[in-house]
């Protein structure tokens, strides 16, 4: 502090009190930030007073300006040379801290105000090679602003990576170890960050510069020499500064302050106070809050410095509030006080859209688009205010001057509020002239002309318009993406009829979401916006059409054969679309879409049922379009468009035969649909999407008065053909079966069996419900009598009926016939009338509908030249306790490859609980699935698909009809391979995909994709069914998608070609990827895909010719991405993406730092570093050999696991956590089990035959012959990791000990399954240390029906589940054993719990507890037999734990860690043998600890 005995200050006095005079109100600006009351005038007169009157200073206070800003000190002060003045909270906190103990040491922040000279050495060790002049010109980083940069005058040179002589480039000799952060621009230039070592660039780090400003923090060492400069360019400085101090303490940082929000031009200011930057804290991250509390923006700031602004721009006005966190690496979050709430006013933005028509004789309307909040517009024409208080989007001006050109203009208008006036020229025209626009908006659009334009125009008669290479896409149930050439419809004054003669130049085939034609719609977006678009239309269009064919009354139909054409003419109605869902998924609120065909040529030729196309001029092959049959192909259109006083009617015409067909659309009750969300205006022209480009040709316009027009015709009514149907499966492998009716119209419904017991007695149902009741089969056929009554009075719609309202009556029958034993094979050769035993096997159709709970088909090798999908109904499961499984025959010497030879689809797997392994499948049809998964908690393990005619895997729903309770959830897909899978368009098969219609659930574990048409991987999800389940994918490898090989094994440039896309249309989903690896993909590495929130970690993308990281959304207000531990990196390999960096598009909300951190590498064009700019280099790989890998490399190891053989595997310098280090689960191993036949096959048709049969007695010397096998196998190959194998048993399973030391210090564990989900497991590992010389056998036999307990020792621990279990050997085994309990999936997340009952004590001793998976199981470790009881709760029991053995206790003078030391162990594993223990310090005398 000052003291008032100190002399006068001398002959810098004056200067020296004036600097102390800004420091001190720099001083009051921090407190008035942080809330505190600044010094008052008197304070200050007293301080001023004791300053005069102290002796000259020996040090002079150090001159310390940010970025030479000086209005705000100047303005109180006054200009004078040499004063250093504080313009932002930034500056002023700099400034008190110079005032109280000069520049903070080892901290130079260079004032770049009178710029920088060349010769002269800058605090902290810095100079320039040539003078760079200071430029004045705002600029803003981090809430930071800047008033100007330095610059030089010429390029470096030399440049590109090498020394500089001469030129515009900062060197730094380094004085001691610390770090230079530099904030600069240099648009679209190299820069370059390197050290002279004897004369050489060593450690150069390099990137690509954007458009905005960037700052960079780069580490140096002490004696080092450095340079930074942008190659062939001068670059501009904003800031520079060099600290050498020590890294300070989290706990010695302080909490965040922000300080009292004001609002000025629609930006809301908070000032801050935060240790941030350098030394300190990684970032700050400010939120800002509703008046509900709700978050709805959040700014990262990572500018270094002690305070500053951050600054909000709200869409909506309202009450707001901030608070902050003060983020640090790997440290808890420091909060901030919450500020007081501040009311924003949201400014009048200036209109879009503003278009001017002629309407003739002097009249023009005036149309534009709503402006946020207004309540009004005003209108005026050359500056003169003609109309005020207008609340329509339209304005008619009459008693213009024809000839004259005028200047209209159009504000929007909130009590006082007035936006600045959009304006349009325009002409007076005495005839009436419709003004024509284009925009192409909507999904998968862009602003490139290339993609989506236009040329020419209707009066020239040349207009052309395009969408290309796959922008836009046509979506029946949803939004669309197209490019529009329109003009405006007064609905009040106008009907209209457009029509055309369209003809398509050129189109490519995809995937059915391409064409074109005429539109009339309510909203149109604004061009080259993406966005998710939504509005009413009525689409006249050549696109995917399909319509359902009565053949015996020769017309189109709700029922009979099916047509698709791709493409064909229809027409399309989408309405229902409101202002109050528009934004708030308007598919669960009453959006309807419906497409009717307009032609039907393929139907009225005789052609049956299929795929034909009557569009000529597709770009594609013969070869990928040969599926579908070309058919009375044109190329030319003639289209009409008619809205009249009935509704809209839309008409084609084809040009070779003339004949016109028409599909008219009635207005509604409420009017025009199409005025819904502007009701004053009709936007009508012609559209191209996706592939299209067309010319059109003969267009007229005309209108009329609907005054004028004629009348409206009354709405006729359509009849509906009553569909009633079983939906369940027509075979069983259960006696207890769910009986599902699903049917069209509201009725009563009854339900008999063959032996005319009722099933369900008149039951009322409602149209499109399912209805289920559960019934009992016999063996065989079960014939069941339906007889459903539509109630008279239903009507499907309002302007709808039944065709018929009879009773209807059907038989339904479901074949009960499963096999009598444990083992079914199926073999290529084999017939559905065999027996499924080895020698006479059965076919692999017959083998899936005579399957039981608990048996195993076994599928020989060789190839199935299959015709039919091979499908697994609903219904047709295993259970949590007794899985079907489906394996590959280990005694064959080849795989069973199911081939279904371009014919159909291959495998839908809708039942529940299968586990399949080691087969192949391929050859589905084109657009059709491989392997689709519809039912739940199945396994697919060692599965490969290839050469599909679609996605090898996909999972899915089985059903249009299934609700979200029916999506398929709980699946695993382990260790699969699926690749060259292409359909015709290259447009959607991928490797491997879980999109559309998923529950939660979901795994891909070790799965390799690679060289598939489309994706590696898919999660997408669409609008109008919503989010899906989280997907997890972990240990997995895509590679070279987007990409097919040819019979020549070139590579052919296929579909998208992403390696992992995990999302789709901007909806949540929180999927995960985990260790996996990315390469060589057509497109990108790792693709959020618009989902908002997907979450990667330790996982590697390299050499992806687009982005190898790309996190962004289109239409989500909020991101919430999630990576650590992400390693990308590209080298001169990949000539087409080289230079691309990642794509990050955080919104709203997101906490940058949660993917921006140390943890992650991203290529920033030349280089890979991560948030403090340390650079992943080619050295941290231990083989780059791309083709090698492709080639041959990647490969699995027995166990099923991937090995990359050393590709891209990370050295030892890459830090923990960081890349992908490729491990895995092994596949399960089983023995095929000697097989029992079940005698009852030949018991009489009264014995209830529930089709499972008990699983065999254990054959120990199989068992030991299989372990050593693999332990033998295991041995030579010691890159397995680990592997389990699996025995299914009953009775005593007595484990001997020569398969106990088969297995002893190995990494093979044998379970032993006694059904009903139990299980117990020895591990090798734990048997390492053991003498197992006395142990001759285990016995393991456990009772499930053992219900010794007394029940009121049972009831006292009461759960949700009380499990009692009886193992034999009440006795210690000597060894380590797990025993493995399913309770049942509804129970994941919660407490499982195991007790054993004491005896002698009469009580049941808590053993400890287990969270229970996803899937249900919990897994304890026993010591003993005995008898136990488990239960499920909520939450872990409050109770201690009983030890029986290897107990210890505590005694007077003990401490845990004298306990521990004398029992040779650490603290941590005597804690985790003692999980009881809440506090380690607290220890009683007398107390049992577990020391085994």
């Amino acid at each position: 502090m000052l003291s008032g005995g100190m002399g006068m200050l001398g002959r810098r006095g004056r200067k020296e009190r004036k600097r102390l005079m800004a420091l001190l109100l720099a001083g009051a600006m921090v407190l008035s930030g942080m809330g505190i009351s600044p010094l008052s005038a008197q304070a200050e007169e007293v301080i001023v007073e004791q300053v005069q009157k102290t002796e000259p200073l020996e040090e002079q206070v150090k001159e310390t300006v940010s970025d030479g800003n000086a209005e705000r000190a100047r303005e109180v002060l006054g200009e004078e040379e040499g004063i250093a003045a504080a313009s932002t909270t930034q500056d002023a906190n700099a400034a008190m801290a110079a005032a109280q103990s000069g520049t903070e040491k080892d901290l130079y922040e260079l004032d770049l105000s009178k710029g920088l000279t060349a010769g002269t050495t800058y605090d902290g060790g810095i100079s320039v090679l040539e003078t760079m002049s200071f430029k004045s010109g705002s600029a803003s980083l981090d809430g930071v602003k800047y008033t100007g940069c330095v610059q030089g005058d010429n390029s470096p040179n030399p440049n590109k990576g090498k020394i500089p002589t001469s030129g515009a480039a900062v060197r730094l000799e380094a004085e001691k170890d610390g770090r230079i952060k530099v904030v600069f621009k240099a648009k679209g230039k190299d820069i370059y960050f390197l050290q002279d070592v004897d004369g050489k660039p060593q450690g150069i780090e390099t990137f690509k510069a954007g458009a905005d400003l960037i700052a960079k923090t780069y580490e140096v060492e002490k004696g080092g020499t450095y340079y930074l400069y942008a190659s062939g360019s001068k670059i501009m400085i904003y800031a520079l500064t060099v600290d050498y101090r020590s890294s300070v303490s989290w706990d010695d940082i302080a909490a965040p302050v922000l300080g009292t929000p004001f609002v000025k031009d629609g930006t809301i200011t908070v000032p801050y106070t935060a240790q941030i930057g350098g030394i300190y804290a990684k970032s700050l991250e400010v939120t800002m809050y509703d008046a509900d509390g709700n978050a709805v923006e959040t700014k990262s700031v990572t500018a270094q410095g002690t305070s500053g602004n951050a600054e909000f721009q709200p869409t909506a006005s309202g009450t707001y509030s901030f608070e902050a966190k003060l983020i640090g690496e790997g440290e808890n979050t420091k909060a901030s006080n919450k500020t007081t709430s501040i009311e924003f006013v949201l400014p009048m933005a200036t209109p879009k859209g503003l278009n001017a028509e002629n309407k003739g004789h002097g009249n023009v309307k005036l149309t534009w688009q709503a402006v946020a909040e207004a309540e009004s517009y005003k209108v005026s024409v050359d500056g003169t205010v003609v109309e005020e208080g207008v609340t329509a989007l339209a304005q008619t001006i009459k008693g213009l001057t024809v000839g004259q050109e005028y200047t209209f203009q159009v504000a929007a208008v909130r009590g006082e509020n007035v936006s600045t006036p959009a304006e349009v020229k325009l002409t007076i025209t005495e005839d009436a002239v419709k003004t024509w626009n284009f925009a192409a908006f909507g999904q998968g659009v862009d602003n490139k002309t290339a993609n989506n334009g236009y040329s020419g125009s209707l009066d020239t008669g040349d207009l052309k318009i395009w969408e290309k290479n796959s922008k836009g896409k046509l979506v029946a149930a949803s939004t669309d993406g197209l490019a529009f050439y329109y003009t405006t419809i007064d609905p009040a004054t106008e009907n209209f009829t457009l029509s055309a003669d369209i003809t398509v130049d050129e189109w490519t085939y995809t995937n059915g979401q391409e064409g074109f034609g005429l539109m009339a719609a309510d909203r149109v977006g604004e061009n080259g916006d993406s966005g998710i678009f939504w509005n009413n239309s009525y689409m006249l269009s050549a696109t995917k059409v399909e319509y359902l064919w009565d053949a015996t009354e020769g017309k189109v139909s709700d029922a009979g054969d099916k047509y698709t054409m791709k493409l064909g003419i229809g027409s399309q109605e989408k309405i229902g679309v409101t202002p109050e869902n528009m934004n708030d998924s308007p598919t669960d609120q009453g959006f309807r879409s419906t497409m009717t065909t307009l032609e039907t040529s393929a139907a009225n030729s005789g052609n049956g049922a299929g795929t034909y196309n009557i569009v000529g001029k597709y770009t594609n092959s013969a070869e990928a379009v040969k599926d579908i049959t070309d058919l009375n192909v044109q190329t030319t259109f003639h289209m009409i468009l008619q809205r009249n006083n009935t509704g809209y009617f839309l008409s084609y015409t084809n040009v070779e035969t003339g004949e016109t067909v028409t599909n008219k659309y009635y207005h509604g009750k409420d009017g025009d649909e199409l005025t819904r969300l502007d009701a004053e205006n009709i936007y009508v022209g012609f559209f191209a999407s996706r592939t299209a480009t067309i010319s059109v040709a003969n267009a007229v316009l005309t209108t009329i008065d609907p005054a004028k027009d004629a009348p409206a015709e009354s709405r006729p009514v359509t009849y509906v053909t009553p569909n009633y149907t079983i939906d369940s499966a027509s075979v069983a492998n259960s006696a207890d079966y769910e009986l599902v009716y699903y049917g069209n119209a509201d009725g009563t419904l009854k339900i008999t069996n063959s032996d005319n017991e009722t099933v369900l007695s008149d039951a009322g149902v409602k149209a499109n419900t399912k209805v289920y009741t559960h019934t009992t089969l016999k063996s065989g056929s079960n014939v069941f009598h339906v007889e459903f009554t539509p109630n008279a009075d239903y009507r499907p719609s309002e302007y709808s009926l039944l065709s018929s309202y009879d009773t209807v009556t059907f038989d339904f029958t479901v074949n009960y016939n499963v096999k009598g034993r444990t083992v079914i094979y199926a073999a290529p050769e084999g017939r559905s009338t065999g027996s499924g035993t080895n020698s006479d096997p059965v076919d692999i159709y017959t083998a899936v509908k005579s399957v039981a709970p608990g048996q195993m088909i076994v599928l020989k090798g060789g190839t199935y030249a299959l015709d039919k999908t091979v499908t697994i109904d609903r219904g047709v499961s295993g259970t949590t306790d007794a899985r079907i499984y489906m394996i590959a025959d280990p005694d064959s010497t080849s795989r069973p490859v199911l081939n279904f030879q371009r014919k159909c689809a291959g495998m839908i797997l809708a039942g529940d609980y299968w586990y399949f392994q080691g087969f192949d499948v391929t050859g589905s049809a084109n657009s059709l699935k491989g392997i689709q998964v519809s039912g739940s908690h199945n396994t697919l393990d060692d599965i490969m698909a290839y050469r599909n005619g679609n996605t090898g895997i996909q999972i899915s729903r089985y059903k249009s009809t299934d609700g979200r309770s029916d999506w398929p959830s709980y699946n695993l897909i382990l260790n699969c391979t699926s690749y060259l899978n292409a359909d015709a368009g290259y447009e959607d098969a991928d490797g491997f995909a879980a999109k559309l219609t998923i529950g939660e659930g979901n795994v891909f574990d070790g799965c390799i994709a690679a060289y598939n048409a489309d994706d590696g991987w898919d999660l997408f999800a669409k609008i109008e069914t919503g989010a899906i389940g989280q997907v997890v994918i972990q240990n997995c490898v895509a590679f070279k998608n987007g990409y097919v090989l040819d019979e020549n094994g070139q590579e052919v440039d296929a579909g998208n070609g992403n390696g992992f896309k995990m999302g789709g249309s901007s909806i949540s989903g929180h999927h995960i990827l985990r260790n996996s690896v990315s390469f060589g993909n057509k497109a990108k590495g790792i693709d959020s895909n618009s989902c908002p929130d997907i979450e990667a970690y330790s996982s590697t993308s390299y050499n992806n010719e687009s982005f190898n990281v790309a996190f962004y959304t289109n239409d989500a207000k909020n991101t919430a991405f999630m990576a650590k531990g992400i390693l990308s990196f590209k080298d001169s390999s990949n000539a087409a993406g080289q230079t691309v960096t990642e794509q990050f598009k955080p919104k709203g909300t997101q906490e940058t730092s949660a993917y921006e951190n140390a943890m992650n590498y991203y290529w920033r064009g030349e280089n890979s570093t991560n948030s403090e700019g340390i650079a992943a280099t080619a050295e941290w790989f231990q083989n780059m050999d791309m083709n090698s890998a492709i080639h041959g490399g990647i490969r699995r190891n027995t166990d099923g696991t991937i090995n990359m053989n050393g590709f891209l595997a990370v050295t030892s310098a890459v830090p923990e956590g960081v890349g992908a280090r490729m491990t895995g689960t092994p596949s399960a191993v089983f023995t095929v089990a000697a097989d029992v036949v079940n005698n009852d096959d030949d018991d009489d048709d009264d014995d209830d035959n529930s089709g499972s049969s008990a699983a065999p007695a254990v054959d120990w010397t199989d068992v030991s012959n299989s372990v050593q096998d693999k332990v033998a196998e295991m041995m030579k190959n010691p890159a397995i990791a680990s592997v389990n194998m699996n025995f299914v048993c009953s009775g005593e399973v007595k484990v001997p000990q020569n398969v106990l030391n088969t297995i002893k210090g190995t990494k093979l564990t044998v379970a032993f399954h006694s059904g009903n989900g139990v299980a117990l497991s020895i591990s090798g590992q734990d048997l390492k240390n053991k003498d197992l010389s006395k142990i001759q056998n285990i016995d393991l036999t456990v009772d499930q029906t053992s219900n010794t307990i007394p029940a009121n020792v049972v009831s006292a621990k009461s759960g949700t589940v009380n499990r009692q279990l009886g193992i034999r050997d009440t006795g210690s085994f000597g060894v380590n054993v797990n025993i493995h309990v399913n309770v049942g999936k509804d129970n994941s997340g919660k407490s499982a719990n195991l007790y054993r009952y004491n005896t002698e004590k009469g009580r049941l001793e808590y053993c400890g507890s287990f969270t229970i998976t996803s899937t249900g199981q919990s897994m304890f470790a026993l010591k003993r037999g005995g008898n136990y009881l488990v239960t499920v709760t909520d939450r872990r029991p409050s109770e201690s734990i009983w030890y029986t053995e290897g107990g210890y206790t505590v005694k007077s003078g003990d401490t845990l860690f004298k306990i521990a030391k004398r029992n040779h162990m650490t603290l941590a594993q005597l804690l985790r043998r003692n999980v009881q223990i809440t506090n380690q310090n607290v220890i009683r005398v007398g107390q049992k600890l577990n020391l085994e």
